[in-house]
């Protein structure tokens, strides 16, 4: 493998190395810290909090001392207010900045152990229930749904009315055990997601115990959801714990605590209205303080929040001149130079970068590449599907005209399943698992307005058949679990195809099938394009399988068009060397013995890298000096067929501009 001499290798690697090993809650932390409003709401908290624990150093008074000969004292910055009592006092001259020192101490106090005692008790509950499953799943959740019908403040009142001493111990865990039922839930869910994936299988076939997988692979994935969680319910016990407390069952008296200094003040509210006020802007402000760093949290456990999964960003620049020039009503579809971005706080991923391809009526265009070279991540931005924060940043996609990167979302929603359908890689994932078939190609049905009435399970049907569905009705009946890949993939191509699209994009849809199975479907896909003259983006890994059914190939890498051109002549005269690559590693049967498979040495580029040069030039055989730092042109070696490599820089050769 030739290095890069220019590539800054020591830097990159030490600086990777060193976030790699940054503890987690300083990362945390300074993720935090830049979010402003969850850093206040933090800061808000934390300053209550510290009020709370160091109140015996802080309070200018004694919580129970009374003076009545300074009881009713307005705040000092009222008419008659004393700076001795900077809140005033209480009808027994009790200072009421102290006792609200003290009762932050009470409340807080109460409300972090209640969190923690639900938070132990439905975590352990919820990892057993959802790992184990069966009888002692159905038990606990069964058990949980009983607490869940009865109200949480009625079980508290019920259970502390009858507590002839209420402490701070009896209170924690009367909040604590009526909450575990929450994080029992949660965490079921998200173990049972996560128990039967490929890493938890694996570690038992190596020999983990079940105990092992649930603690050192389970678990990991599945705490970051009761961070969130626990704050806002730590919001909630302020609350409710004050509420106990204003109807005379939260602590005993007279320990003070927020709720019953708010009770002490209605009585007297005519009188002294800042009694009653003071407690309640403590209680506001504390569980506004809560609630925004919970959200901050939540964004940064899960970006998926804070990225926002359905947001679609339209272009707002206008379409370049030259790209209009280039128009032209033979191509149904027209990307030109578009170039997509994917923010991230370590760095833009620049997933696609100056793409330009054309799709004509009834033409099959395959695009080939490694895992990471923009595939998929054109075919989504094409449907204006992109996972969020990706954006079309430059460049026009046109359909019939119309430029999907500028287009409205009203004007897209018209555009899918009409004029694009897409066919996704996973079709177990893709199809709802608690969805029957009939029911799920209904809803497709009526959604284009393809038929209404009895026609619908006619066409139903009939979309099946034309898939070569032996026994339609019963695919009909069936849930998406209960067929092979290779039917669930038949299914995912008749929902696609059941409003007749112009322009049907493929995402690898063979990558889970057999060979014969691949076989059946690439012919059912050409009988389809054939009837219908349906154009299709054929997405691929495998540029062998791409040489069967498209007319043309497109091969990307690191982002990039390197080369593209006529099937036939890609395949039988691959210009790049990664093109080149690429054949020498498609399995063949006539192979001799001893003849080994092409392997391409390293690994795909850091696409948040934008090297100059050529991007394949650290894994090239052929590099040359200038690869290094001089981006090769697109060159046009025969009519149609074109690469972007330094090999082919020659008098006769034409330039393309880009």
């Amino acid at each position: 493998m030739i290095a890069d001499p220019t590539l800054p290798e020591t830097t990159t690697v030490a600086s990777s190395a060193g976030a790699g090993a940054q503890p987690s809650l300083r990362r945390l932390m300074g993720e935090i810290r830049q979010r402003k409003v969850a850093t206040a709401g933090l800061l808000v908290f934390l300053a209550i909090l510290l009020i709370a624990l160091l109140a015996p150093l802080l309070a200018p008074h004694e919580p129970l001392k009374q003076n009545l000969g300074d009881n009713f004292l307005p705040p000092a910055w009222k008419d008659g207010g004393d700076w001795t009592y900077p809140f005033g006092t209480d009808p027994l001259g009790r200072d009421i900045l102290t006792r609200l020192m003290y009762g932050a101490r009470s409340s807080l106090i109460i409300s972090i152990g209640a969190v923690f005692v639900g938070l132990a008790i439905g975590l352990v509950t919820g990892l057993v229930a959802g790992f184990y499953g069966g009888f002692l799943d159905t038990t606990l959740m069964r058990l949980g749904d009983i607490q869940l019908a009865f109200p949480f403040v009625l079980f508290a009142i019920a259970i502390l009315a009858v507590s002839p001493n209420r402490t701070v111990w009896h209170l924690m865990a009367v909040l604590g055990i009526s909450s575990w039922v929450i994080y029992a839930r949660v965490v079921r869910s998200r173990v049972l997601s996560e128990r039967n994936k490929d890493y938890a299988r694996a570690a038992q076939a190596v020999g983990a115990s079940r105990w092992r997988v649930l603690r050192r692979y389970v678990l990991p994935n599945v705490w970051q959801a009761m961070v969130p969680i626990a704050l806002l319910n730590l919001a909630y016990f302020v609350v409710v714990e004050s509420l106990l407390s204003f109807i005379a069952l939260g602590l005993s008296p007279p320990n003070p605590s927020w709720g019953s200094i708010r009770a002490d003040g209605r009585q007297y509210m005519m009188v002294d209205p800042w009694m009653a006020l003071l407690p309640g802007f403590a209680i506001v402000i504390t569980v506004l303080a809560i609630g925004l760093a919970a959200d901050g949290f939540a964004d940064i456990l899960d970006p998926k929040l804070t990225q926002g999964a359905f947001q679609r960003q339209p272009l707002t620049s206008s379409m370049p001149d030259s790209t209009i020039a280039e128009e032209s009503e033979n191509d149904l579809l027209q990307v030109r130079n578009v170039c997509i971005d994917y923010p991230a706080k370590s760095g833009t991923v620049h997933a696609v970068r100056d793409v330009s391809l054309d799709v004509a009526p009834a033409e099959v265009v395959g695009i080939v590449g490694e895992s990471g070279s923009g595939k998929s991540t054109l075919g989504l931005a094409i449907m204006q599907l992109l996972d969020a924060p990706g954006r079309v940043t430059d460049g026009a996609l046109l359909f019939e005209g119309a430029d999907l990167a500028r287009a409205s979302n009203k004007r897209m929603n018209q555009i899918r399943g009409r004029g694009i359908g897409m066919i996704f890689q996973d079709p177990g994932n893709s199809l709802n698992p608690v969805l029957t078939v009939g029911y799920q190609l209904a809803e497709v049905i009526r959604a284009n307005r393809a038929a209404s009435g009895d026609g619908i399970r006619t066409l139903a049907r009939q979309s099946l058949a034309a898939m070569n569905i032996a026994d339609p009705d019963r695919v009909l009946r069936a849930y998406p679990f209960q067929l092979s890949g290779g039917m669930q993939q038949r299914v995912m191509i008749a929902l696609a195809m059941i409003a007749k699209p112009r322009l049907l994009i493929l995402d690898e849809p063979t990558s889970a099938l057999d060979v014969t199975t691949q076989a059946q479907l690439l012919a059912e896909l050409e009988s389809l394009r054939a009837e219908h003259r349906t154009s299709m983006l054929f997405i691929s890994h495998d540029i062998a399988l791409l040489a069967q059914i498209a007319s043309r190939i497109v091969v990307m890498y690191a982002g990039q068009v390197i080369e593209s051109g006529p099937r036939d002549t890609v395949v039988a005269n691959p210009l790049h060397p990664y093109t080149r690559a690429l054949i020498g590693a498609v399995e063949r049967v006539d192979a001799a013995g001893e003849e080994r498979l092409e392997a391409i040495a390293g690994d795909p580029p850091d696409l948040r890298i934008v090297q100059p040069g050529c991007p394949f030039a650290p894994r090239c055989p052929l590099v040359m000096d200038r690869c290094w730092t001089v981006a090769p042109p697109r060159i046009a070696r025969e009519p149609g067929h074109e690469v972007a490599c330094h090999l082919y820089e020659s008098p006769g050769s034409k330039e393309i501009a880009a």
